[in-house]
């Protein structure tokens, strides 16, 4: 059983904080934790078990994150994001030594390109096929989604018997549903009808769609939450849209809950938290119908059309009170049965540990 796991990322973000403090929380206390990251982003990671080790920038993580798992001993390293470069410093980390290479596809490599302008997919292409020379190396090779992982095991059988399953957890005891009205008069939100989204407000995650679904109904209140350059916040001239800068997951809780219907009309994703976070304080998701998040059972998935996002949230908005409370508490269920911490544990500990 490996007894000295490092986690490697070279940026912070709030989904991977998510996931260091899941391991946090179920890893046996005889496993040592490490993560390495560059010295820039160490102080943005607020953790307790992890021990928090650096290399000067991305650059001389190559030489460094090598020499710190001679120096360590680390069994094995799995890293949290940013592919393909991650990928690589850990090949090159991990080459000719007795630590293991676990690749986590937190995003989908062959619709990677899909999810770009037409003047960034040469880019985006390029980028993708970087990934695959990855799995010759690593010694396992995890993805978020299972209909993902089965696509890549069809795709790259050769490859198969080191492709697993590991899917992002949610924790149910942070999100979970509050009263909407006292939550809304928290917020200072007066709106009937609130839809939110939460994000990246760029056009892989379908903040095009979103612009324009708030056009089409300004009876409601679209709330973004993610980060938009001062240039493009002076360009919206809709009322209805009302854009704040990223949350901590206890404030975005309430924002969650003050919701109607969340909307994640993303082009790409590797696992899709936002909707899944959403649904698991009882407010309904509705979302593209790709790959990962059409694997939501009790969300409500559609084409990725601005059309077909627009019949739907009017088809949402047309339920009675008690088919919306229905579905609220299905939405929760589900999350709690497939994602729960509990659920979740002994799947992580089988795939990290042994």
């Amino acid at each position: 059983m490996i007894k000295k796991l490092c986690v490697f990322t070279l940026y912070f973000a709030y989904n991977r904080q998510v996931r260091l403090k899941y391991l946090e929380k179920i890893m046996p206390q005889d496993v040592e934790l490490f993560l390495f990251t560059t010295k820039s982003e160490k102080p943005k990671f607020h953790l307790k078990r992890f021990k928090i080790c650096t290399s000067k920038n991305k650059l001389s993580s190559f030489v460094e994150l090598k020499k710190f798992c001679r120096k360590n001993r680390i069994e094995a390293i799995l890293n949290l994001g940013q592919l393909p470069q991650e990928g690589y410093i850990m090949t090159f980390a991990t080459l000719f030594s007795k630590t293991k290479s676990f690749i986590y596809h937190v995003g989908t490599p062959y619709y990677r390109a899909s999810s770009h302008k037409k003047s960034w997919r040469c880019k985006a292409f390029l980028e993708s096929a970087f990934y695959f020379p990855l799995m010759l190396f690593a010694d396992k090779l995890y993805f978020a989604s299972p209909d993902i992982t089965n696509h890549t095991k069809k795709l790259f059988s050769i490859y198969k018997n080191k492709i697993f399953y590991l899917p992002g957890t949610i924790d149910t005891e942070m999100f979970k549903p509050k009263n909407k009205q006292q939550t809304r008069k928290k917020l200072k939100l007066k709106n009937k009808k609130i839809a939110i989204f939460v994000g990246r407000i760029e056009y892989a995650k379908g903040s095009d769609i979103i612009f324009k679904l708030a056009k089409k109904n300004p009876e409601i209140l679209f709330l973004l939450i993610g980060n938009l350059d001062n240039k493009k916040r002076t360009r919206i001239k809709q009322d209805n849209i009302q854009i704040i800068l990223p949350k901590n997951p206890e404030n975005l809780v309430d924002y969650y809950n003050a919701a109607d219907l969340c909307l994640f009309p993303s082009r790409v994703e590797g696992f899709g938290l936002v909707p899944r976070e959403a649904m698991a304080c009882g407010t309904p998701a509705l979302v593209s119908n790709i790959p990962a998040l059409r694997m939501i059972k009790q969300a409500i998935k559609v084409q990725l059309k601005t059309n077909k996002f627009d019949k739907a949230i009017n088809n949402f908005f047309k339920l009675s009170k008690e088919e919306k409370q229905e579905l609220s508490k299905k939405s929760r269920a589900e999350i709690i049965k497939e994602y729960g911490d509990e659920v979740c544990k002994e799947l992580y500990l089988r795939s990290l540990l042994k």
